[in-house]
């Protein structure tokens, strides 16, 4: 993970901006979603953000936030 694209996410956590972000799912489906982001954190090695809409979704999995995408994408 860039860590360019992590202080992003932590810039839209702390300023509370409502964040447009795109993701894929376990599934593979790619939901677009309009959520703050109100946490960043580590579980089982794995970064999360969690959303006030209640949903938790791994960094590596989000493919746009706000129409940036993270520097590693494919």
């Amino acid at each position: 993970m860039n860590q360019s694209f992590k202080e992003y996410l932590e810039e839209m956590m702390d300023l509370k901006r409502l964040c447009t972000i795109k993701f894929r799912d376990v599934e593979g489906a790619v939901p677009v979603i309009r959520a703050h982001i109100i946490e960043i954190k580590t579980e089982a090695t794995r970064e999360m953000i969690q959303t006030d809409a209640g949903i938790h979704i791994g960094i590596d999995s989000i493919l746009e936030v706000n129409d940036r995408k993270p520097d590693n994408y494919c």
